[in-house]
């Protein structure tokens, strides 16, 4: 059974220092109502869009300030074991996984330690239909990050999702794309899916000091094989 769209609206901060930080802010995608998208890095402030409803029908979601209350409905969410490591062995990536959430006023904080990521539990699981996604830092003040070799990825190598079960999920690189901040795809990236997906996101392009952050996301797009 496919499970249903799950929807949250948020914002992410970033962390002291100088660190590769994630700002989301609201975007509208045709079919699929509100969602998040990566907008930038660094300390500076996160920008919002208005977004568009949906139609479809959910789960009801809206615990938290910042998220859409949609309809409850008698389809169940699987109940799956949260993803807890990630290994990309061709850059040399093997460590835990943190859920990702959000804070009170519904702004999702992201892993405060450079070489730690998290999957934004928001979203779908790997090895669900629909795109995971992962964050991580690609440095801090201190030095690189855990996907400071992020855009060196290759078409065809492996991403590697296991979780607290043992259940390991393969993932295979299908494309490695840079873009500006202020021309995240959205719906390339956040879009509804058949088959299971993951993105992969971390900062990249040149650092912006007078504005504390990136210009620009390194974004992984991959796929089940």
């Amino acid at each position: 059974m496919t499970p249903p769209e799950r929807r949250m609206v948020a914002v992410v901060t970033a962390p002291p220092s100088r660190p590769c930080g994630f700002h989301l802010r609201r975007a509208a995608v045709p079919a699929l109502g509100l969602v998040l998208a990566l907008a930038g890095c660094g300390s500076g402030g996160s920008a919002r869009e208005p977004a568009a409803a949906s139609a479809a029908p959910s789960t009801t979601w809206s615990a938290v300030p910042g998220q859409v209350a949609v309809p409850e409905t008698s389809v169940a969410v699987p109940d799956h074991a949260d993803p807890k490591r990630l290994r990309i062995p061709s850059i040399g990536v093997d460590g835990s996984l943190i859920r990702l959430g959000t804070d009170a006023s519904g702004v999702v904080v992201p892993p405060e330690v450079a070489m730690q990521a998290g999957w934004f539990g928001g979203g779908a699981q790997p090895g669900d239909p629909g795109p995971a996604v992962i964050a991580g830092h690609v440095d801090s003040k201190d030095g690189p990050g855990v996907f400071a070799k992020l855009g060196e990825l290759k078409k065809g190598e492996e991403v590697l999702v296991e979780d607290d079960a043992g259940v390991t999920v393969r993932f295979v690189v299908d494309q490695v794309v840079t873009y500006p901040k202020d021309h995240f795809p959205t719906a390339s990236v956040y879009g509804p899916t058949p088959d299971a997906q993951l993105r992969l996101i971390t900062c990249g392009g040149s650092f912006d000091q007078s504005r504390g952050h990136y210009t620009s996301n390194v974004i992984v797009y991959a796929s089940v094989r």
